[in-house]
């Protein structure tokens, strides 16, 4: 089991928050709009193996077994606090999703090994150089022809929205969203091997602009 590590953030910063994070979520990130565009672009594929990284509470996992019920769905977070609120979650749906505690920058899971990757807010926690990492892992752990579904948050639409997410910056820091505001998202993607990265939606939220991309791991790697 990975533990985290000493710059390890949680999902709201402070541990004491993580118990509202699903109220916060549905109050004020267009949650149901944010997560169907994110999923649309995979929801007629036919995968085996599914992982969500940065599982948070579950609830995406959640959906994904919903969307693929024959698939092996997994959910990796570093944080256990939040770990334990998505196995209560999941006790109480039923559903069997395996849940494990982990890290973007080193996925425990081999090669090649899973259909679909998807990735909800997380990046901006993390440094530009974990940034990359994670999404080299993601890169490593797709099969070849295996998708990415990816979101968080992008370039402000407008200046409502610059203002709105220079307010999250001072919560979350600067030095980790600063890409992610000059939307080097993509750019990342590409130099981490994906390709056919497209931006699949767009979400104005209380806390900035949310963008979802989709990228696949090419078929053959030169």
């Amino acid at each position: 089991m990975k533990t985290p590590s000493p710059t390890y953030k949680p999902a709201l910063r402070w541990n004491g928050l993580t118990r509202f994070y699903d109220q916060i979520m549905a109050l004020t990130m267009r949650e149901d709009l944010f997560r169907m565009l994110l999923l649309d672009p995979i929801r007629d594929q036919k995968p085996h193996y599914v992982l969500d990284v940065g599982c948070g509470t579950g609830t995406q996992a959640l959906l994904l077994h919903r969307l693929f019920p024959d698939a092996s769905v997994f959910g990796l977070d570093g944080d256990e606090t939040v770990l334990a609120i998505a196995r209560q979650k999941h006790a109480h749906a039923g559903w069997p999703v395996t849940l494990e505690q982990g890290l973007s920058t080193a996925l425990p899971y081999p090669d090649g090994s899973m259909d679909i990757v998807t990735c909800s807010l997380l990046l901006h926690h993390l440094s530009d150089t974990d940034k990359k990492q994670s999404i080299r892992e993601m890169w490593r752990v797709l099969v070849p022809g295996g998708a990415l579904a990816l979101a968080d948050w992008g370039k402000p639409a407008n200046d409502a929205m610059r203002l709105l997410f220079y307010g999250l910056q001072l919560f979350d820091g600067f030095d980790t969203t600063r890409a992610n505001e000059r939307g080097l998202i993509p750019t990342m993607l590409y130099d981490g091997g994906f390709r056919q990265i497209t931006q699949t939606g767009q979400v104005n939220t209380l806390f900035g602009t949310m963008v979802m991309h989709y990228a696949v791991k090419p078929t053959y790697i030169n």
